[in-house]
């Protein structure tokens, strides 16, 4: 659709990892060369867990009334679209009844980015999960967590920070999280982190640009603070003292990121910069057989550049050669996306059509 330019919705659900999935998808539509038109609104679930199988049987009956009766029960939405939409755009369940409703109201094409359990897959025309599924409706596999970094972004954000010069190499970024409801991490494994990277710029001579996260806790800050080499840090940001955001360019000027698991998208992040990914392991994990989680963790440790190591084993870990491929992103989905959008938007547009005949 060459020089049409396309009315994208995101729907904002109050999650800002959701949001930044959604916000992915649509640039990189944009990279692949789409004339988009983007507009976010903000929907608030205001129904009850317990009521909502039943909303559920209730909006999936394609009659105007009723499905604008279920949205004004089930949402707010802090303001309605300016234009109409020829795409929708969402990530996460609280947005999935308005997703729907807004589809048929304004006969347009949804996306959903994740996995969409419980909702049924058919209430979307496509899906991008990182993980593959056999869906009803058409699917796509990104393999990773759908994001906004690119290496252009990395780069120009590298020039922006390290005005007098990047470090020199061996130079690698360590992003670190904290416990999540799969991830458990002991004293040991922060012990074991603080000695891998110890003895890493011993063994390699690897300098550091390491920062933590707004969940990291105090005392891991404080262990990191005390224990670690300062000679070979070039750069240690404690987040919760100092709320300083360096991932962008501590990626410019790494050549490894090392990320705890707990944070897959940070790990996204880090692959799409273009830069290999170790994913630093806890002794204890508790994901649920058969999980989504489970499926893209496992899934995740597949892709072309990625690797994985224990905390408790960080000290003698050994990066693999990257021969000359480079770490998997998201633009490799970039023209069977293209295909997939356009088509949708070509439907809205005839579906338009027939209405108003």
């Amino acid at each position: 659709m060459p020089g049409v330019a396309i009315n994208i919705l995101i729907l904002d659900e109050g999650s800002p990892g959701h949001c930044a999935q959604s916000e992915g998808i649509v640039d990189l539509l944009e990279r692949q060369g789409l004339r988009i038109q983007r507009e976010k609104i903000c929907v608030r679930n205001r129904l009850p867990g317990l009521f909502r199988g039943l909303m559920r049987k209730l909006i999936a009956i394609p009659a105007a009334w009723l499905n604008e009766a279920c949205l004004a029960l089930s949402s707010v939405l802090e303001s309605q679209p300016t234009r109409p939409p020829d795409l929708i755009i969402s990530s996460g369940g609280k947005s999935a009844f308005a997703s729907l409703v807004l589809k048929r109201r304004y006969r347009a094409g949804n996306i959903f980015v994740g996995v969409p359990d419980p909702f049924p897959d058919r209430w979307f025309d496509l899906i991008v999960s990182p993980t593959r599924r056999d869906y009803r409706t058409a699917s796509l596999v990104s393999g990773l967590i759908p994001n906004s970094v690119t290496p252009e972004r990395v780069a120009a954000a590298g020039e922006r920070y390290w005005q007098q010069g990047k470090p020199s190499s061996p130079c690698w970024a360590l992003l670190i999280g904290a416990n999540s409801k799969s991830h458990h991490y002991s004293d040991a494994d922060w012990q074991g982190l603080v000695a891998g990277v110890n003895a890493l710029s011993q063994r390699l001579g690897v300098r550091w640009l390491i920062t933590t996260s707004r969940r990291t806790p105090p005392e891991v800050e404080q262990l990191l603070d005390e224990e670690l080499d300062r000679d070979n840090l070039v750069e240690l940001v404690l987040y919760n003292r100092e709320p300083k955001r360096v991932m962008l360019p501590f990626l410019a000027a790494a050549q490894r990121v090392l990320v705890t698991q707990d944070s897959l998208t940070m790990a996204s992040e880090a692959l799409c910069s273009g830069r290999p990914v170790t994913l630093l392991t806890p002794s204890e994990l508790r994901i649920d057989k058969g999980s989504y989680f489970e499926e893209i963790v496992n899934g995740f440790h597949q892709l072309q550049g990625v690797q994985r190591c224990a905390l408790t084993q960080l000290a003698g870990y050994q990066p693999d050669a990257m021969e000359g491929e480079a770490p998997v992103g998201l633009d490799r989905l970039g023209r069977e996306l293209v295909d997939r959008v356009t088509g949708m938007v070509e439907r809205t547009t005839e579906n338009r059509a027939g209405r108003a005949e």
